[in-house]
């Protein structure tokens, strides 16, 4: 439980400023962890109107991390695609990828205020989170050992010590001006209209796409029937006039058979592609829009806030828990900023398909991705989302690839078959900790025989991973879980080399990758891992 001083204080090790969906992830993982955590909300409860509408396959593999992956995905629509057409109605372009490359469907429709319900009551699991909404935080002050939070309730002043501050508040953060940062980057001059449905007449499954210069809009698809639409507003229509119900049916007549579907929320929107210039100070960190602000045509703001929550948070807890060195903490920015600032401008390109600026623009366009679509693998490029920039980082928590081009890279996520024939998903055996992954013929000898408490970390799951064709040794090494890779997802990682040792990461990334060789072994593996943590220290 959080502890309270002589002073009437609260103390903890993490205080979270912001209580949406990045820093709730961020209070379950540590709650996991067991890092004495409180989260401040300003607000009294989660929002209750539709705001982000896109679930990626990475996010539900951070909510599958937090144990919450059935009670999310009972409130998601799985598997859905985008088509784009001309102004007459033609389409030029699909994307409906089929890959599950980290276990889920790449593209998934959710409601925010479900997802936001359901990790909110969750984190009632956790005895040393505390949560305080309605509680506006008035003033941050850090210090070389912490920082003190000053909060407002009810007219009462209320003081919160951590050694550890996150701010997921929001577009509009405090704590990013607390922190000295400025976000940089552009804003759309274009402004767009928002209309959600309670339920929709449109049939059409997949999202709608409509790259009409004179009047660009997108139409989205929901769980439960419910339907969004998003229409490019003209330089004169004012903000004013485009919320009112009249200027909305209009649009949903022209768009398709949803003129008289009851409106759920009207909201005019401006979007952002914007960063902040510093993600930290030593004791203060932005998360989620805090320190980022996507363009909603790549369905990735939310997306890349869990991202963050997702690697901030065992690093906070490894830190906390003084399993690992401060130094540590400097990856965060170092990771996430260059990935997060990669999918605003794949949103920023894809912003520039649906919006052509004149009819000829247009057609240029759309016959080039016609053109495209006649190649086979330029097609499987667009349909297969092949464009969306993987989940890599360049520099950070990570050494030893050896050429194998995958440390800092998300390990895949393949179905294993157990000897007993049953199935196991890879992060079910990973748990929440990390874990060593060897993968190829000889991966559960290799596991067996690599000193994984010697590298400093705490306990370490071994995982031996073979190839789908490989028949499983019977061995009787009980702390190593074996299994046969079903999906081949790790096939052309044995393209490359015959046997491997990875250390993954809490996050799901590779923090170590080598290649077996007769001049590199277990204990070569162990030393790299083991001069990586050492960097960590001060």
């Amino acid at each position: 439980m959080t502890d309270a001083n002589e002073t009437g204080t609260l103390t903890c090790d993490v205080a979270i400023v912001g209580a949406g969906p990045t820093g709730m992830t961020i209070a379950h993982l540590l709650g996991q962890a067991g890092v004495r955590t409180i989260l401040i909300e300003r607000n009294a409860t989660t929002v209750t109107q539709p705001r982000a509408v896109s679930i990626d396959d990475e996010a539900l593999r951070t909510m599958q991390a937090i144990d919450l992956a059935d009670e999310v995905i009972a409130d998601v629509m799985l598997d859905y695609g985008s088509n784009y057409f001309t102004r007459h109605g033609v389409c030029f372009a699909k994307v409906e990828p089929v890959t599950r490359e980290y276990g889920y469907p790449r593209r998934n429709a959710f409601t925010q205020p479900k997802l936001e319900a359901t990790l909110r009551d969750a984190l009632a699991r956790y005895p040393h989170v505390t949560t305080l909404f309605e509680h506006d935080c008035e003033v941050v002050e850090e210090d070389a050992e912490g920082v003190t939070l000053v909060l407002r309730a009810d007219g009462a002043e209320r003081r919160v010590r951590a050694a550890y501050v996150v701010g997921s508040d929001g577009a509009r953060s405090n704590l990013r001006r607390v922190i000295g940062a400025n976000l940089v980057g552009s804003t759309y001059k274009q402004r767009w209209l928002i209309v959600d449905l309670a339920s929709t007449q449109e049939r059409f499954r997949q999202t709608r796409v409509m790259c009409d210069p004179a009047r660009p809009f997108i139409t989205l698809p929901g769980p439960g029937g419910i339907r969004r639409y998003e229409f490019m507003l003209h330089e004169n229509e004012n903000e004013e006039a485009a919320s009112t119900p009249e200027f909305a049916r209009e649009l949903l007549a022209a768009a398709g058979p949803d003129a008289d579907s009851p409106v759920v929320r009207r909201q005019v929107y401006t979007f952002h592609a914007r960063k902040a210039d510093k993600w930290n100070s030593p004791r203060v960190f932005l998360a989620g829009d805090a320190a980022h602000l996507s363009p909603p045509f790549a369905g990735q703001g939310m997306n890349s806030g869990i991202r963050d929550a997702h690697n901030l948070a065992w690093k906070l807890a490894a830190v906390v828990k003084g399993r690992m060195g401060p130094r540590l903490l400097d990856t965060y920015e170092r990771e996430r900023a260059p990935h997060a600032w990669a999918l605003i401008e794949l949103a920023m390109t894809m912003g520039r398909i649906m919006m052509p600026k004149s009819n000829r623009q247009a057609a240029l366009m759309q016959n080039a991705f016609r053109a495209a679509s006649l190649v086979p693998p330029v097609q499987a490029y667009f349909a297969q989302m092949k464009y969306k920039p993987k989940p890599y980082y360049e520099e950070g928590f990570l050494a030893g690839d050896g050429g194998l081009a995958t440390a800092g890279r998300m390990l895949s996520q393949p179905w294993l078959e157990r000897r007993d024939r049953s199935r196991i998903r890879l992060d079910e055996a990973v748990g929440h900790g990390f874990a060593l992954v060897a993968i190829g013929p000889g991966s559960q000898a290799l596991a067996a025989q690599t000193d994984v408490e010697a590298i400093g970390l705490g306990p370490v799951t071994r995982i031996a991973v073979v190839p789908q064709k490989i028949t499983l040794v019977p061995r009787e090494d009980e702390d190593v879980i074996a299994g046969r890779d079903l999906d081949n997802l790790f096939g052309p990682l044995l393209a490359k080399a015959e046997n491997m040792l990875v250390l993954l990461r809490p996050d799901r990334y590779v923090a170590v990758a080598l290649r077996m060789t007769p001049a590199q072994t277990p204990g070569s593996f162990v030393e790299i891992a083991k001069r990586l943590v050492s960097t960590t220290q001060l």
